[in-house]
């Protein structure tokens, strides 16, 4: 389903400006979200969650979470705009769409391998060092 709303080219210091509870904007992947009292009442983590990063990309916090494709259909209805300076063709981020978790994932921005690579490090580290500590 297409989004029908225009969206406009925001900056970071309109961003910025909707900090409040009662007028909080957030950007996700390039998008800018108007963060509704209707949403804030209704986001399962509480509003306290969401409006800590209002006025501000919250991109990795999102994906931290590891929203599910419902959540993120939800998101998509909150989008007016979209960042200016955003990687994408300007034509291209206003029909954009929060990605779905299975392409975040794809692109690193969802955990997976990426997260377990510093752990893996420290581990054939710490055996190299066992080794190396113990030899006769």
């Amino acid at each position: 389903m297409a989004d029908t709303k225009p969206r406009s080219k925001i900056t970071a210091e309109q961003l910025a400006k909707h900090n409040t509870d009662e007028n909080a904007w957030m950007a996700i992947h390039g998008l800018v979200l108007d963060l509704n009292k209707e949403f804030l009442d209704e986001h399962p983590g509480g509003p306290d969650v969401v409006t800590a990063l209002a006025g501000k990309d919250g991109t990795q916090d999102f994906e931290d979470i590891s929203h599910s494709d419902s959540a993120r259909e939800w998101a998509n209805k909150l989008v007016i705009g979209y960042m200016e300076g955003a990687a994408e063709e300007e034509e291209e981020l206003k029909t954009k769409r929060i990605p779905k978790h299975s392409e975040a994932a794809r692109a690193g921005g969802a955990g997976g391998i990426g997260a377990f690579i510093p752990a893996v490090v420290v581990l054939a580290l710490a055996v190299a060092a066992y080794f190396f500590l113990n030899k006769s």
